[in-house]
């Protein structure tokens, strides 16, 4: 399914339909933040000039950060509302200024936006105290959320899909079907977007060798290890090593 998505408002005040129900209707104000549950269509009127930035909630993130999931309690408290606000901290609201300035010098890369992603759900849970963030949550993290945990916890422990479902107890083909349902992309694809993320962060940091990093990606051969980079990220470990220092320097 797609991710659910943040949207902050920065400047004006709009109003927001959801599903074009006339009960589904809200007011949100400058300096607000809403959390929009994935397969809800939503209408938005600008009351004044108005500006908006939006972020899908890495779910995946927040699964994976089990010690601050686990300080939630959800009570289920307000579930006829689809639509959860908060007013957006200073801290996040410096982060969000931060960031737009990064997108007007014409930072776009998808790893970086990846990062600050997970940096921003981070500052969710040092900025607002559990309940709110429990009630801002909750109808995102109650659906499907033991399963989406079990891939989080146990897919860097496998080699394939067919293992992983075996962990988990399914047959391979109802594995699939029911992680399809939950991630809205085959395992298979999934587990190949989380191996990349990792060896283009590893790469950026540049604490280890590239030799190292392919070594312990299990690749054969450093030419394989070159190739795969150059076909997912369009270029070869060497020159994103040179483009992380630059972005540094």
């Amino acid at each position: 399914m797609p991710e659910p998505v943040i949207i902050f408002l920065m400047e004006g005040n709009i109003r927001l339909t959801v599903n074009d129900n006339a009960t589904d209707i809200y007011t949100i104000n400058r300096h607000e933040m809403f959390l929009l549950p994935d397969a809800n269509r939503c209408k938005i009127d600008a009351l004044e000039e108005s500006s908006i930035m939006i972020c899908s909630l890495s779910v995946e993130f927040l699964l994976s950060e089990k010690e601050l999931l686990e300080e939630l309690t959800f009570k289920n408290t307000d579930q006829k509302k689809i639509v959860k606000k908060l007013s957006i901290s200073e801290t996040v609201l410096q982060f969000l200024l931060l960031l737009r300035n990064c997108m007007k010098k014409g930072l776009d890369s998808y790893y970086f936006f990846d990062l600050k992603r997970n940096e921003l759900n981070l500052l969710l849970f040092a900025c607002y105290n559990k309940g709110e963030l429990a009630q801002f949550l909750e109808n995102v993290l109650s659906k499907d959320t033991q399963f989406k945990q079990f891939v989080l916890s146990n897919y860097l422990m496998v080699k394939n899909v067919q293992e992983l479902a075996k962990v988990a107890n399914y047959s391979t083909s109802g594995f699939i079907k029911k992680f399809q349902k939950v991630f809205d992309e085959s395992p298979y694809k999934w587990m190949q977007k989380q191996k990349a993320a990792k060896i283009h962060i590893e790469i950026s940091r540049g604490v280890k060798s590239l030799q190292e990093i392919a070594n312990e990606y299990k690749f054969s051969s450093y030419q394989h290890f070159s190739g795969f980079c150059k076909t997912v990220f369009g270029l070869p470990p060497t020159e994103i090593c040179v483009k992380s220092l630059e972005m540094k320097t």
